[in-house]
């Protein structure tokens, strides 16, 4: 089958290049790619090589950067492929990738979506190895599912992922091959930046789901995680609430009484979790978020938060005194 890779880009044109080479390296010869420029400065453009292969890499542009979300809507908007696949312009494929891919589907004809397991490489590798296997393992525990002794590609029941990814979003289950057919019933990415995480609890409701277990998408970790920037996290934080919200307007969420209480309960950790990172920044208190977080009954880290909060006052305002 023809599967279309989606690459995005922004003012990386080297990392750019290295993306698609790692395409033209594939051992599997169905494939094209759709480059969508985002507003870079000076605008994109393909090398001899690239320009040989015309006829299998298209060249889309935004003349004003839309950000990624619209970006991959773009490409999904273009692609013919029956399957879509998508790379961030500073990742790389391995060799056997696309291969992989294909012979899931092939292999399981009622599987319309594929989740893409991790492989980091770069300096920070090590690290984010350890902790994306880390959240793999736990999502796969909440499900009941483990990766030890299991080849090829994992099968996942819709409810129990979308149950376990309310915790976490692994790096793996945001690596998405979905058949082009199925867009139609998930829907296109929407918001920006860290809200088109809120997509994938759409793939995981909407489609039926395996785990490709043997990691064949290389994620480069050169620094660019956003924990290294405070501003960062806090609007991280910010868009889980904001997601976590919509997801309760969701069909599938409203009419599923467990899955509207799953969400319900993750909503009101992440108030009480803006509450405690607010705490712990010395930023101004969120009491809003801390009454909200006790939407399903008051427990003793609520009075503990508060608690040092208050003291913290207390304190300020003695030593204002003196």
């Amino acid at each position: 089958m023809l599967i279309t890779v989606v690459i995005t880009t922004h003012d990386r044109p080297e990392l750019l290049r290295e993306a698609i080479a790692s395409v033209e390296a594939q051992r599997f010869d169905e494939w094209d790619v759709i480059v969508v420029d985002d507003g870079s400065r000076p605008a994109v453009t393909f090398d001899a090589r690239q320009k040989e292969l015309a006829g299998r890499i298209r060249l889309l542009r935004n003349e004003i950067a839309q950000g990624p979300s619209e970006a991959r809507n773009t490409g999904m908007r273009t692609a013919t492929g029956e399957v879509i696949f998508f790379l961030d312009d500073d990742d790389l494929l391995g060799v056997d990738a696309l291969a992989q891919i294909d012979a899931a589907f092939r292999d399981d004809a009622n599987l319309n979506c594929l989740f893409v397991n991790v492989e980091p490489f770069g300096s920070d590798a090590e690290g984010t190895r350890h902790n994306q296997m880390q959240a793999v393992t736990r999502v796969l525990a909440t499900m009941g599912e483990r990766l030890e002794g299991t080849e090829g590609v994992l099968r996942l029941h819709s409810d129990l992922l979308f149950g376990a990814l309310l915790e976490r979003i692994p790096m793996a289950f945001q690596r998405v091959a979905i058949k082009r057919a199925q867009l139609q019933k998930v829907g296109f990415y929407s918001g920006k930046g860290f809200e088109d995480l809120e997509w994938y609890y759409r793939v995981a409701l909407r489609c039926t789901c395996g785990l490709l277990v043997t990691p064949s998408y290389r994620v480069r970790c050169e620094g660019q995680s956003y924990f290294s920037r405070p501003e960062e996290k806090q609007r991280l934080i910010d868009t889980i609430i904001h997601i976590r919200k919509g997801l309760l307007n969701l069909d599938e969420v409203a009419a599923t009484p467990l899955l509207k209480r799953l969400t319900t309960a993750s909503l009101a950790s992440a108030h009480f979790n803006k509450a405690y990172y607010a705490y712990q920044n010395h930023l101004a208190f969120p009491w809003r978020n801390l009454f909200d977080s006790t939407v399903n009954g008051l427990y003793w880290h609520h009075f503990s938060l508060a608690g040092k909060v208050l003291k913290n006052r207390i304190r300020q305002a003695i030593t204002r005194q003196h």
